[in-house]
């Protein structure tokens, strides 16, 4: 049989597409679509985990329209985050939801992303409809496969790591057991994925410039905290 591949974090995001809004989501939905495909792969059967999990399509992925006063908010967050880190000043920006969304729907450093994500954050927890491809696992098996499905997560980023917790994965209507996400997989997954942040970044270092500029990002109650670094 086939071995899966080892799992690794993807590339960042290509020179022009490196904000953190695009480099966040990025991360959020694939890093988290290896988990849950690794996860269903080294439990389950392979190929009739690759039939349960994924599909040959994608699905569209419904956002509520802002208005044009809610994305005027949302763009002039991003725009005093961007500034703040090119001007190297510490300041605290926060995102809520909708406003998330808005820049998800609207913000071309997203672009493939609009219609195929959206975000809600309640009680600190992130959760995350992702119609995603798999291509990028260079496994063939998931050649033209795709990750429809509903991943639950805490995530933090300090002193230029990042964590997640998982708490629930669906895909393609199925469950996930709860009970598969343990502490001692989800510390060997931060670890990979950080390792593997690490290098690329090194290798890309122009990819990545605004993550050197974040000092802290987190989810606190419906929010996503950024904290821009002084340097």
């Amino acid at each position: 049989m086939e071995a899966p591949p080892v799992m690794q974090t993807p590339s960042p995001a290509p020179r022009g597409m490196g904000c953190f809004a695009k480099g966040c989501l990025t991360l959020i939905i694939v890093g988290l679509v290896l988990v849950v495909v690794f996860v269903g792969g080294s439990v389950f059967v392979l190929n009739r985990a690759i039939h349960v999990f994924t599909s040959t399509e994608p699905v569209q992925i419904q956002v509520r329209q802002s208005t044009p006063a809610e994305l005027q908010v949302a763009k002039a967050k991003l725009d005093t985050l961007r500034s703040a880190a090119r001007n190297h000043q510490e300041t605290t920006i926060e995102f809520n939801a909708n406003e998330i969304n808005a820049l998800i729907a609207n913000e071309p450093e997203f672009r493939g992303a609009a219609g195929h994500a959206r975000v809600a954050v309640a009680n600190s927890i992130a959760s995350l409809d992702v119609s995603a491809p798999l291509d990028s696992m260079h496994w063939k098996r998931l050649n033209g496969r795709w990750f429809n499905g509903n991943i639950q997560f805490g995530f933090s980023y300090v002193d230029e790591n990042f964590n997640f917790d998982i708490r629930s994965a669906e895909a393609s209507g199925h469950h996930f057991p709860r009970a598969i996400l343990t502490s001692d997989f989800m510390q060997s997954f931060n670890r990979s994925f950080n390792d593997s942040f690490h290098k690329e970044s090194a290798k890309r270092p122009d990819a990545n410039n605004l993550w050197r500029h974040i000092k802290m990002a987190s989810l606190q109650n419906d929010k996503l905290v950024v904290t821009t670094r002084a340097m």
